[in-house]
């Protein structure tokens, strides 16, 4: 592949790989570091797929393709020719599109922002998480103004006691009693003699999110911000390090809806928060700087990158369509990690799906990062899960050093291309709720509901039938596994757009089984020796282990054949007559020669119910015949299956 003699000194190996004949120097052998890629044979893409092909045995690399919940298709490899990014329009951070960063510099000064999430209950209790989470490497703090119980300004002096006001953001969780909580905060700022400079803090104004979470009698109008959102805004007016104005896309994504749809509702309520300030007398300049994103960091990291690259370019796109200037365009934005992808069972998975998403909204550019502790979906969190999701950004920006680099996922032909078509995908979204009268109207139609309903709707089968897996949960379950304990929360909301966690169904059927006296069982019928059904038999533990039911094997442990006669009874004190529900697992070979026979012993003693591991094939007929009544294979609906399984065996859901 290189040039005859071009620094190389020696002898050299030869071989051919990926069909391309190449020269390698030996161990001992120098090579000259002025040789550049101009000297090697360029491979056309072609001829790379014409090979790779050769190894996927009659499918195409395009078959490998994925496509995402908004039609987005992304390939298996991208190049230049490949992009729809050629040129490089995303430009450099700090500048034109921004969907390279705010700021020209990063994170590389500071790092981002490291936000704790206080849900502690109570005013002592909390002001202790405050002050611990301080104290142990968190640079800000989001108060849940609900969950703590702040009912006055007293309250939340009680919950930031201790706390240096002038050195700490504090930011506040939209909510229907915003306007108070955010008064209070300006009070107490006050109070305190906070120098006007040096207050720092998001207010949590956000009418419309709260709507979409929580419901109420009324929408919010055209206009949106009410008498006492422009109250509080005026009061917050002259303090730069304050946002009074909180776009929250959480809401959206919680409901289910996808990740252009949950651009296109932050946009769009940003276009409304800044058609009402404009309206009520602020600057373009002052209204831009009023507000902050909230959007949502979750497991796909990859998504996850651009949509806080995306986010930024479509808000700058506003701000310049609006006439703003250049240092005025990027929005401010705050990630904080999935609900949506937090388990209750197996949560200690929660702990990697969490620093998978604080990665990629870190290097996605977000100023600030929350992470939601990996017991959150249990109730309030421990000391454990507020540590561990404080330390995992710090191990993230003091150890790994990702703010050490700006924008890492600039010139990625992937991730450039991935950002911009879920811009355009979420821009077109945009003009259509913009089309169709704006924000409030979306939301008072019952449009973007019904939206959410309709992704989550296509997303849950998905989950049904394992195309989309939840570690732990709907794979590799632990039946041995005790559920942790932790103080309630609060009742979730119960607003037009609810959450909706990925595991929530099969959540549902393992905490029916929990509860039900005796544990139910199924019967694992396996035939041959070990090596014949060992595939089949470990696929049917794990997907009756997704609702907790244990796979009783009886019999020979030693794994010989032991399955039972025509009349439900074999070898090793084998005994089906108490068995409600029966699976039988083997090759198929073994399935034709036993199957049938095996099952209709199963039925004559007594079980109600026989699956079959495996596709139905050419005997299907005949083995229905003879009593297997179904075939599990992959691609069942497994929430269907095991919600049929439960009822035969009496289990009450």
């Amino acid at each position: 592949m290189g040039k005859a003699g071009s620094g190389v000194t020696g002898h050299m190996s030869s071989g051919t790989q990926w069909g391309v004949t190449y020269h390698r120097p030996m161990a001992s052998e120098s090579v000259d570091p002025e040789v550049s890629a101009a000297d090697f044979e360029a491979v056309d893409r072609e001829a790379w797929m014409a090979l790779a092909e050769v190894g996927l045995r009659g499918r195409t690399v395009d078959s490998l393709a994925t496509t995402t919940a908004d039609g987005i298709r992304i390939p298996v490899v991208y190049g230049s020719d490949q992009s729809s990014t050629a040129g490089d329009p995303a430009g450099l951070p700090g500048a034109g599109t921004f969907t390279r960063g705010r700021r020209s510099s990063g994170q590389v000064v500071d790092g981002w922002d490291v936000r704790s999430f206080v849900v502690e209950e109570g005013i002592g209790a909390s002001n202790a998480v405050v002050l611990d989470e301080l104290l142990r490497g968190s640079t800000s703090v989001l108060l849940d103004p609900m969950a703590v119980g702040i009912e006055s300004l007293r309250d939340l002096d009680g919950v930031l006691d201790g706390v240096h006001l002038g050195m700490t953001t504090v930011a506040l969780v939209p909510g229907p009693r915003s306007v108070e909580v955010a008064g209070w905060m300006l009070d107490l700022w006050e109070e305190r003699s906070v120098p006007e400079g040096d207050r720092r803090g998001d207010l949590g104004l956000d009418p419309m999110g709260v709507h979409a979470r929580h419901g109420g009698p009324d929408v919010p109008g055209v206009a949106c911000l009410d008498a006492g959102s422009l109250a509080v805004i005026d009061r917050a007016r002259g303090l730069p390090g304050v946002r009074p104005v909180t776009v929250d896309t959480t809401p959206y994504a919680d409901a289910g809806t996808s990740d252009a749809r949950e651009l296109a509702a932050g946009l769009a309520t940003g276009v409304a928060y800044l058609r009402a300030l404009f309206d009520h007398g602020l600057s373009l300049s002052e209204a831009l700087r009023s507000l902050t994103f909230t959007l949502t960091a979750d497991a796909d990291q990859f998504l996850t990158m651009a949509r806080f690259r995306a986010a930024r370019r479509l808000w700058a796109r506003v701000a310049e369509a609006s006439g703003a200037d250049m240092g005025d365009r990027a929005p401010q934005q705050h990630a904080i990690t999935s609900a949506v992808m937090l388990t209750r069972w197996d949560p200690w998975v929660n702990m990697l799906r969490s620093t998978v998403a604080a990665f990629a909204a870190g290097t996605g550019g977000a100023d600030s990062v929350t992470v939601r502790p990996f017991d959150s979906a249990l109730g309030r969190p421990d000391e454990f899960g507020r540590r561990t999701a404080r330390n995992l950004q710090l191990v993230l920006l003091e150890e790994s050093g990702l703010a050490r680099v700006i924008d890492p996922a600039g010139g990625s032909w992937y991730v450039e291309d991935l950002t911009a078509r879920l811009a355009m995908e979420a821009w077109e979204r945009f003009r259509e709720i913009e089309a169709d009268g704006g924000m409030a109207a979306a939301l008072a139609s019952g449009r973007l509901a019904a939206e959410a309903e309709a992704c989550w709707s296509e997303r849950a089968g998905r989950l049904a039938d394992l195309s989309e897996s939840v570690t732990g949960v709907s794979e590799f379950p632990n039946v041995e596994e005790v559920l942790l304990e932790r103080q309630p929360l609060p009742a979730s909301p119960t607003g037009p757009l609810p959450l909706r966690r990925r595991s929530e169904p099969f959540e549902a059927l393992r905490d029916a089984v929990v509860a039900s006296d005796p544990v139910p069982t199924v019967l694992l019928v396996t035939l041959g020796p070990l090596a014949e059904h060992m595939a089949r038999s470990t696929f049917a533990r794990n997907l009756f282990g997704v609702a907790g039911i244990r796979a009783v094997e009886p019999g020979d442990p030693a794994g010989a054949t032991r399955a039972p006669g025509p009349d439900g009874s074999g070898g090793a004190g084998f005994d089906a007559a108490g068995a409600l529900v029966a699976v039988l697992c083997g090759s198929d070979e073994r399935y034709r020669s036993e199957a049938a026979t095996v099952a209709g012993g199963l039925k004559a003693a007594g079980v109600q119910r026989v699956y079959l591991a495996g596709r139905a094939g050419d005997d299907e007929d005949d083995l229905r015949a003879s009593g297997v009544d179904e075939f599990i294979h992959a691609g069942v609906d497994v929430v269907d299956l095991l919600s049929r399984t439960l009822d035969d065996l009496g289990v009450v859901r």
